[in-house]
């Protein structure tokens, strides 16, 4: 466990103490170890005096396979690569950053990628690729092992092609979401994994859920048919952090027990965003920051072709800034690879690069659409200002880094959640 993690395990139970001893609960101002200000109030949270697996004995055929996993706790795969960053400041000077994976992983991160897949079929193999599965989890979910053990499994996701509309596409699976026969292939081998994993792991273990795009639209799902019913699996959710999905609307009635996070400590939440720059929000046709498939859709003849938003019911998306969990501007602390763009600029050695202070982000609410607003705030003379890339159209906003674009704040949030669940134990 790392010395920061140790200081805020100590404080949250410090505090939990002081409530036990009160009648009042006072809120405290200040971690020194959070990279972001703000007040956290206390939130209490009942767990189960004895917790059991709900999946015991359950039994998986695929994923009992190391080979369909690309990460396993203690295993030399790609969560287990070098994370050593390089932090460029706005006078152009720069330090290393080491990366410090725990050893003492306070919960497990179960991780489920977007669309990458270059497969030319409706459903992907389950063989990862180097440029696809691979090199997408590295991007997205392994510096998360600072703080948990991450467990990513390979799925028969709905492939680019797919989604394209590069092959044929049978009829019932135009528009692609729940109920169609491409999800539910690619979402019984995400259920399949999760319940082997539960099944394998502590019952005392909380589990992060983490995905992007697809993968936020197959978790969502495993929130609503498995966990947010069951009080067993609801104990042991940290929290899920899902980006650049379509599936899960602002309001509070998306599920049943379920909802976005409020503060830095809350746990057992969501934390969720679609990314788009300040200067481009999305336009009227955009596919991101709102609600698909909302139940009405399936008595429509809706296509990604022929959909009129005018004539579709859709709510704008939750938004939950990591930066400060409410409203207003927060800073945001990127991680990215290191592209041929940056190294012309800066000597860098690592495969890693950030830039403090580049970045702020807001939620925005609409009234349509529900999204993370990003600034680059930098001046003409800050060689920063160019290396922020991401953008496939004006439709997808940031979609190329919705994790990367605030990934430092995820892994701090990652951190505070893990550490207040297990001092809310009993």
């Amino acid at each position: 466990m790392s010395e920061g993690m140790k200081k805020l395990f100590g404080l949250a139970i410090f505090v939990l103490l002081l409530m036990a001893c009160s009648n009042k609960t006072e809120p405290f101002n200040e971690i020194s170890t959070l990279s972001f200000e703000t007040t956290i109030p206390i939130v209490e949270t009942v767990i189960p005096q004895i917790l059991e697996n709900p999946y015991q004995d359950y039994v998986s055929d695929l994923y009992s396979d190391p080979a369909t996993w690309l990460c396993w706790p203690a295993v030399d795969d790609v969560c287990e690569r070098d994370q050593t960053a390089t932090a460029i400041y706005p006078d152009g000077t720069s330090e290393v950053v080491s990366f410090e994976k725990t050893s003492e992983a306070l919960v497990d991160c179960f991780y489920v990628y977007p669309t990458t897949s270059g497969d030319m079929t409706l459903n992907s193999d389950l063989i990862p690729a180097t440029a696809e599965e691979i090199s997408t989890a590295w991007f997205q979910v392994s510096r998360y092992s600072q703080v948990c053990d991450v467990y990513a499994p390979m799925y028969q996701q709905m492939t680019k092609a797919n989604i394209s509309r590069t092959i044929e596409v049978p009829e019932d699976d135009l528009i692609g979401g729940p109920g169609t026969t491409g999800f539910e292939i690619a979402y019984e081998d995400v259920a399949d994994a999760f319940k082997y994993y539960i099944s394998k792991a502590s019952t005392e273990r909380g589990f992060i859920l983490i995905g992007h795009s697809q993968g936020a639209a197959m978790l969502t799902q495993l929130l609503k048919r498995e966990i947010d019913q069951n009080p067993l699996l609801r104990a042991r959710l940290v929290s899920a952090h899902l980006f650049g999905g379509a599936h899960i609307a602002q309001s509070d009635n998306e599920f049943e027990t379920i909802s976005g996070c409020k503060q830095a400590n809350e746990i057992g939440c969501i934390i969720a965003y679609n990314a788009f720059r300040i200067d481009t929000p999305p336009p009227s046709n955009s596919w991101f920051g709102r609600t698909w498939h909302d139940a009405s859709w399936k008595d429509q003849d809706i296509s990604w072709e022929n959909i009129s938003w005018d004539e579709v019911v859709s709510n704008p998306s939750l938004c939950v800034n990591p930066g400060n969990f409410g409203s207003g501007k927060a800073e945001l602390t990127p991680y990215f690879f290191v592209n041929e763009g940056v190294e012309e600029v800066f000597e860098i050695a690592t495969t890693w690069v950030t830039y403090p202070g580049l970045l702020t982000g807001e939620c925005i609410n609409d009234g349509t659409f529900g999204y993370l607003s990003v600034e680059i705030s930098a001046d003409y003379e800050d060689p920063r200002a160019n290396e922020i890339s991401g953008d496939f159209d004006p439709q997808y906003g940031l979609h190329g880094v919705d994790m990367n674009i605030a990934l430092g704040n995820l892994i701090t949030a990652a951190e505070t959640q893990s550490i207040f669940y297990l001092a809310s134990k009993p």
